[in-house]
């Protein structure tokens, strides 16, 4: 017995694995030979493998999730780039418009994104991958097999941990720890709404005439004036210089996001207000600003995630949303709690 003891004893004080080996480590699929790419010339895995430790990280810049990964993936891009590692985009659209090469391009370059990044707009790669959403990651080691894969926000730190032990067995001199994130509390963190998507393929819009005034259900949409349903966006079919055409949206949480368009004749207003009054400098998101009388808005210039409230707790709001003119798109909202706060380019 004794014997039997001092062996757990000196088993237990030997240095435990770096990580546990999958039980599975697929060769990762090679990337479109004719996509097209940003920040860098063609890649592929063949050229890249025997080099590179490669994060392939799927995302989406019209999603409030992945628009919250990319100071995470901007970090590493920056730390780790000459240590071995890759940090690989994949862009994969969600909407029509981010099919357009220009517009994309124009995106990475104000969001600051200065790692390759794919155009993936028939999602020929996330099918080879079998991806589910964004965002989603894919660490490759340096003999092509995919390592680790990760779905949704957080796990950074075992991602991180993961990355370091590829890039060592790989012969790479780990350099000094980036900062990591904390990891979210459970506790204050309050709640937010589901994301709400419009247009045909949407939620549900109520018009006006069939809604009362005042809505408690969350995520509720009621619609004032003359609107087209497009399949993935409600786009003002009237001029309304009056804004007497809006949008109303029942919902909680700190932040309020909307994904919106500008009319086809070039940049339009949007005026918002919440809880029937104008927004003001202690609720007002980044994107909005002031007219002479106080009244509050923004300028649309392109399809891209526009902020619109900040809010000191999670309470229920009214938020109303008033393009002016007439083709103007929403194709959605998006909401953060106290612990997914984001701050937009």
């Amino acid at each position: 017995m004794r014997a039997a003891a001092a062996l757990l004893a000196a088993l237990l004080l030997l240095p435990a694995p770096a990580r546990a080996k999958r039980a599975l480590t697929p060769p990762a699929p090679d990337f479109p030979l004719d996509a097209v790419w940003f920040n860098a010339k063609p890649l592929t895995l063949e050229r890249l493998h025997d080099r590179r430790v490669l994060l392939v990280a799927f995302f989406n810049t019209a999603n409030i999730n992945s628009m919250r990964v990319l100071p995470m993936l901007k970090a590493w891009h920056q730390h780790y780039e000459l240590g071995g590692l890759m940090v690989v985009g994949v862009h994969t659209p969600e909407y029509e418009f981010q099919k357009n090469p220009k517009l994309v391009h124009s995106e990475l370059k104000r969001l600051g994104i200065r790692f390759p990044v794919m155009l993936d707009d028939e999602r020929r790669y996330w099918r080879a991958l079998n991806n589910e959403g964004w965002p989603a990651f894919y660490l490759i080691d340096d003999k092509g097999l995919i390592a680790y894969d990760h779905l949704g926000e957080g796990g950074y730190r075992e991602l991180e941990d993961e990355m370091r032990v590829a890039l060592e067995e790989a012969g790479y001199k780990l350099p000094g720890a980036v900062a990591k994130p904390a990891a979210a509390s459970a506790e204050n963190c309050g709640g937010m709404s589901r994301e709400v998507n419009l247009g045909k393929s949407g939620a549900r819009t109520t018009s006006l005439e069939h809604a009362a005034l005042t809505m408690t259900h969350d995520g509720d949409t009621v619609s004032a004036g003359q609107w087209s349903a497009e399949p993935a966006a409600l786009r003002l079919a009237q001029k309304n210089d009056d804004r007497a055409a809006f949008l109303r949206l029942s919902y909680h949480g700190t932040q309020a996001f909307a994904l919106l368009g500008p009319p086809p004749a070039g940049p339009g207003l949007f005026y918002v207000r919440q809880d029937n009054m104008w927004l003001h400098a202690g609720n007002a998101g980044k994107s909005i600003v002031f007219d002479d009388d106080g009244r509050s808005y923004l300028s649309v210039s392109a399809p891209e995630i526009y902020h619109l409230t900040q809010n000191p707790d999670d309470s229920t709001h009214a938020l109303v949303v008033m393009p002016v003119k007439a083709g103007s798109a929403v194709y959605g909202f998006s909401f953060s709690d106290r612990c997914l706060h984001v701050d937009l380019p």
